[in-house]
């Protein structure tokens, strides 16, 4: 047992209990024993991760095109958390266009005028749509640059394209490869490996980022995974989650993480905060669990916090999760009230803490997973979903 887990067995009994006596082997027999690894792995994940992309030299980043950021699902959700940054720090235009999207019309997004870099994000790199796109974009506009970011070395945007001067692949490695159906380590791996890319202040800047996240998710996963396992387990059949600029698309994967581990039995939202005003507010009623994810900006922080007050005094929602870093001292836990406070860090703001996020809905996602008797490596039940979406035809332009 690794050291981590035996430490959160220590503190934490909803862990100790599926740990303690129970040999790995077991552990992924019983289906959960992949999915639990996997999460508590990633804090030292981070830090190897970041050692490894330190010798990156990555071509296409200053394309006048721009970046889009592109995958399916949770890959997809990777560019939607990384936008922002990324064209803040490297100062072009940056999109996140789901590799479905780019597929049905691939000139609304590409043309010979307008030729950006493609980076493309692919836990198995050998999701059906990703595939279709990388040889769309090769055959069709050669003169583009594409990225691959992929944790498998054996997936085909790993292997397909060695040889092609204008595609540079960045494999993380098997150690991320997460082998249970839901996307944990692997998407905060890609992530960071898609944050390295706008990282412009020297080789340390990535491992510092790095080292940084793995103290303070460690300490995370010590101090807050009873108290999410035990918020898992209350009575709500909706949840929500809140998140602005990077953080929405923490929340849009802690949305999905939720959803897909419950089977469907919880039904799911993410949304920005403003957003929640223009009709979504309709659904929380008082079997809803509202998960937000505050700034690190003051004024982003402002209008969050004064959307979470207004609707407590609508009485919505069976509890809102303020998680964060330096959350107010006035928030205090309450009976519909939980704060998740990740402790405070000079380096890291709102483009790095959507590692942390994603923590809390991977969490609450796997302890539902299990309160509703499902397995969270596999939890399908009826094959619904699997790991890797499975081939389907695809058509010419």
């Amino acid at each position: 047992m690794p050291d981590l887990v035996k430490a959160l067995a220590a503190r934490a009994p909803s862990i100790g209990a599926l740990t303690r006596e129970v040999s790995s082997a077991d552990q992924v027999s019983r289906g959960y024993g992949h999915t639990l690894q996997e999460i508590c792995r990633q804090p030292e994940a981070w830090q190897a991760i970041a050692s490894q992309l330190s010798d990156c030299v990555l071509p296409g980043l200053e394309s006048s095109g721009g970046l889009i950021l592109t995958g399916s699902g949770s890959s997809h959700f990777i560019g939607v958390a990384l936008a922002p940054t990324l064209q803040v720090n490297l100062k072009r235009p940056v999109r996140a266009v789901s590799a479905g999207e780019i597929l049905l019309s691939p000139e609304a997004y590409v043309n010979v005028e307008r030729c950006p870099t493609i980076v493309s994000f692919g836990r198995s790199g050998d999701s059906p749509e990703s595939i279709a796109v990388a040889d769309l974009i090769f055959k069709r506009w050669p003169q583009c640059q594409q990225i691959f970011v992929t944790c498998n070395p054996n997936g085909r945007l790993a292997t397909a394209y060695e040889s092609a001067p204008q595609i540079q692949t960045i494999v993380l490695g098997s150690d991320v490869n997460d082998q249970s159906l839901v996307m944990t380590s692997s998407f905060t791996s890609l992530w960071l490996a898609g944050r390295a890319l706008g990282v412009r202040d020297g080789d340390s800047a990535v491992p510092a980022i790095a080292s940084s996240l793995a103290e303070m998710g460690q300490g995370f996963l010590l101090e807050h995974s009873e108290r999410l396992a035990e918020l898992a387990c209350r009575s709500f059949d909706r949840a929500a989650f809140l998140g602005s600029g990077p953080r929405f698309g923490a929340a849009l994967e802690a949305e999905l993480k939720m959803l897909e581990m419950c089977g469907g039995r919880v039904t799911t939202c993410a949304e920005s905060y403003l957003g929640l005003r223009h009709g979504p507010m309709a659904g929380l009623t008082n079997r809803t669990l509202l998960v937000a994810f505050i700034s690190t900006n003051n004024r982003r922080r402002a209008y969050e916090l004064d959307l979470l007050n207004e609707v407590q005094q609508k009485e919505l929602g069976l509890c809102v999760v303020y998680c964060g870093s330096n959350l107010p001292n006035e928030i205090k836990d309450s009976d519909g009230r939980l704060c998740v406070e990740y402790g405070v860090s000079s380096l890291l703001g709102d483009d790095d803490l959507v590692a942390l996020d994603v923590l809390v809905g991977q969490l609450l996602g796997f302890f539902r997973c299990l309160h509703e008797r499902l397995k969270p490596d596999a939890p399908s039940e009826t094959g619904v979903i699997d790991r890797v979406v499975p081939s389907f035809p695809t058509y010419s332009p």
